[in-house]
């Protein structure tokens, strides 16, 4: 048996890698060569055995290719499954002989600027203010997918000044409060709704049963404020819209967070220009407006069957012949506009024109206390230091603000600005003020370095140094957190046992828990998936016009609270791809076409009876970002999909093939042209792949919609990989990425360990990718795992040690 199964082996897979060469001239260099260059790949100058080392990225991408069935591409001669398979073993197994090679090396990270969500928390977190001064600042450059890659986090003179104001605002405010401010209003105008049709009663399916909040119905209005004190804030909701003469008086109403601020009466036919206005405290920070109107089906007359209906008369305040009698001129005298003057009003479209916020009024100037207790640690009561408190409060500052131990001189340097400060009459709190502002510009602050180390460790075959356990400690915490470390983590870090694998895991797992690994998603997830792009889209309003800022924020905070369930419940990274639940609320619900979901409030929802299923293909904020603003992109899905959940990017057009016109009004016709499309070799090999994945979510509209027609043709989501595989409905696709869970785990990895390192991977990155990779599949995909996996490898725990000692030789040279 054992020498039928060598014989079995020796068949397939070629001796030689001049057999592999020899396959590759006869398939594959007729549309891989410097003249037509499939792809952007020229096989043909790749003829040398040296090539399989020296050009590996292009072989990967060969056998990824030839895996998948891309090549040869339709249309040609197929080589036998065998020749294939003999192919793609000897290629991987050469990768594995030359990964076994590779020196380990942890890579180099240049020293790390705070990108704009790092400052903000790191600031939040070391002086207890929540004021986001970094909004503020220039976007940061993203490189390989996020914005916290090291050599892409330059500093402009514009961020230089930028990050002086900010610490002279961020440390007044916590030493000796907010400055005044002058009130001033901010206009927001409500999106314009179409009318509903006069003599129409919209309603909601169960006017008895829906959310009396009117949070999540389409007429509220959300707008996301920042407060930039603690103090008393005017708000004038300008209405719109119409009610069915006869009604009670209807009840608009603002929302601050989900919680009711006020509610008002409105005695009216013709909303239009009514106003209404009132003053409240508000918390300095970012809070969400909601502009509805409270039980907006209750009330109405009779005939609409709505839940307690008007007891008023049904008499017509309007003549409905038109012409006004004395009685009708008697009631506008006493009524003046709130009753229309054309006829009677049967129409239900209460809406808003505009939100304006006015302050802040009876501004809070004090400091807030946490902010003190955090920055005086030498437990003196105020006007009661002495001298010796500066250097222990600065030191201590400094500390937490550098993310390692401050210097005997860095202390001797700040506590100066103290006494600097009192020599020239200011007080001991100004002096403090000061040394504090200087340590929020230092680059200890701004920049997270790890200096170069000679160690006895760095001898060897390792090309690494471990780094130091403060920088280990920084490293996890803006891993995790996207802000400094705790002080659990710094004490870790401090008495040297957070190395240690247990104290290591349970600091992981500790901080996975708490509510700031939420940044994970806001950071990570956001950009991996790009969900983040939700906010900029926008819908086209002819098309779409039930599309509102409610239904975006909803499709945000699904994908949200589905990617923090799985960080927070430790569910399988699989998940990702398909789940059998999700998060909506009743907007939401609504939309997806999901029953008995009421309220503004989400909660977790089964959809294994729904066709929509569950996983981020299903989310509408992924299929938004993913469409154009008119119309579905099978092209755009089918990049998206392979970008993001394969790790098989498709390379850019080759030059002088025509693009795509994809502004076909159908379906049908779509299709049919990207078939025509892909007649061209040059197209074929990346198109046999994507248009497929493409079309099988064409279920979904623009704007993630379930349907079963685009406009007068079925939808057809049907496709076929060129492996063969076939799948005719969403569901099946997500089944056909399942079974390419390997391709999709290990792009996870890659994207994470990227985002934890802040750096590129290179090719002597790989052999940590697959221990990482292995890890993750030998404990049930588990989102832990991968975490721990990432936490544990040689580029995240180490420093390329080269640099270190080439450091050392340098500065022992200078003394």
């Amino acid at each position: 048996m054992f020498r039928l199964l060598l014989l079995i082996l020796v068949s397939i897979v070629p001796a030689q890698p001049s057999d592999v060469l020899g396959f590759v001239k006869q398939r594959c260099v007729a549309c891989h060569n410097s003249a037509v260059k499939s792809g952007d790949i020229d096989l043909k100058s790749l003829n040398a055995a040296g090539t399989f080392h020296a050009d590996r990225e292009i072989w990967e991408k060969v056998v990824e290719r030839l895996k998948t069935g891309q090549m040869p591409p339709p249309g040609t001669p197929k080589p036998s499954p065998d020749t294939v398979l003999g192919v793609t073993r000897w290629l991987e197994g050469e990768f594995a002989r030359q990964d076994r090679m590779v020196k380990p090396d942890a890579g180099r990270v240049t020293a790390r600027r705070l990108n704009r969500a790092e400052y903000n928390n790191t600031i939040r977190d070391l002086l207890g203010i929540d004021i986001r001064p970094a909004d503020n600042f220039p976007a940061d450059t993203a490189a390989f997918g996020f914005d916290n890659i090291s050599d892409a986090l330059s500093l402009s003179p514009t961020l230089l000044e930028n990050y002086v104001d900010a610490a002279e605002r961020v440390v007044r405010t916590a030493l000796f409060g907010p400055e005044r401010r002058k009130p001033a209003a901010v206009h927001y105008s409500a999106p314009v709704r179409i009318n509903d049709s006069r003599g129409t009663k919209s309603m909601p399916a169960d006017p008895f049963h829906y959310d009396e909040t009117g949070l999540s119905t389409r007429h509220s209005a959300h707008f996301i404020h920042r407060f930039p004190v603690d103090g008393t804030y005017s708000f004038r909701l300008v209405l719109n819209g119409h009610r069915p003469n006869q009604s009670e008086p209807v009840h608009p109403a603002l929302f601050i967070d989900g919680k009711l601020a006020r509610d008002f009466e409105v005695d009216a036919t013709d909303l239009e220009g009514q106003i209404v206005e009132f003053r409240t405290k508000v918390t300095a920070g970012e809070h969400l407006l909601s502009c509805t109107y409270l039980k907006a089906y209750h009330g109405l007359p009779p005939s609409y069957g709505g839940a307690e209906p008007s007891k008023r008369p049904a008499v017509a305040l309007i003549n409905p012949r038109g012409k006004l009698t004395d009685q009708d001129i008697e009631t506008l005298r006493k009524y003046g506009t709130k009753i229309k003057t054309d006829g009677i009003e049967t129409r239900i479209d209460h809406r808003f024109e505009s939100l304006d916020v006015g302050g802040p009024f009876d501004q809070v100037t004090a400091a807030p206390a946490e902010s003190l207790r955090r920055v005086y640690t030498c437990g003196h009561a105020a006007g009661k230091h002495v001298d010796a408190c500066a250097r222990k409060i600065v030191g201590d500052f400094a500390y937490r603000a550098f993310r390692r131990a401050a210097t005997a001189k860095e202390v001797d340097q700040y506590a100066g600005f103290v006494a600097l400060a009192r020599k020239h009459g200011d007080s001991f709190e100004e002096g403090i003020a000061t040394a504090l502002q200087a340590i929020l510009v230092a680059p200890a602050f701004l920049y997270r370095i790890e200096r170069d180390q000679a160690s006895a460790a760095s001898a060897g075959a390792a090309n690494a140094v471990p780094v130091t356990m403060a920088e280990l400690a920084s490293r996890l915490s803006y891993f995790l957190w996207s802000s400094m470390p705790d002080a659990e983590l710094m004490r870790a870090s401090s008495n040297g046992s957070l190395r240690q694998p247990s104290t290591l895991e349970a600091q992981v797992r500790r901080m996975l828990r708490d509510a700031k690994s939420f940044a994970l998603v806001e950071n990570f997830a956001a950009q991996w998936l790009q969900f983040r792009n939700v906010d900029v889209v926008r819908p086209d309003q002819e098309r779409f016009p039930f599309f509102e800022d409610g239904l975006r924020l909803a499709m945000r905070r699904e994908t949200e609270l589905f990617l923090d369930n799985i960080i927070r419940k430790d569910a399988s990274v699989l998940e990702i791809l398909d789940a059998n639940y999700t998060f909506v609320n009743e907007r939401l619900a609504r939309f997806y076409g999901i029953p008995d979901v009421t309220g503004p409030e989400f909660r977790r929802v089964d959809m294994t009876k729904s066709d929509r299923g569950g996983g981020v293909l299903a989310h509408a904020s992924t299929l938004m970002v993913s469409s154009y603003s008119t119309r579905t992109s099978p092209v755009l899905r089918g990049k998206w999909i392979m970008e993001n959940l394969l790790n098989s990017p498709p390379p850019a057009p080759p030059p002088g093939v025509p693009p795509l016109d994809e502004t076909k009004a159908s379906s049908g016709t779509l299709r049919q042209q990207m078939e025509e499309h892909r007649k061209n070799p040059a197209c074929a090999s990346c198109h046999s792949r994507m248009d497929p994945l493409g079309f099988g979510l064409e279920n979904f509209n623009a704007i993630g919609a379930w349907r079963t027609k685009d406009g007068n043709f079925p939808v057809d989501a049907s496709g076929t990989l060129p492996d063969g595989r076939t799948f005719r409905t969403p569901a099946e696709l997500k089944k056909l990425l399942l079974a390419d869970r390997d391709a999709f785990v290990r792009g996870l990895t890659e994207k994470l360990l990227m985002y934890a390192t802040g750096r590129g991977l290179e090719r002597f990155d790989r052999p940590a990718v697959n221990q990482i990779v292995s890890r993750v599949q030998g404990k049930d995909y588990r989102f832990s795992e991968l975490v721990l996996g990432v936490v544990n490898s040689l580029p995240f725990q180490n420093k390329r040690a080269r640099e270190a000692n080439q450091h050392a030789s340098t500065m022992k040279g200078t003394r």
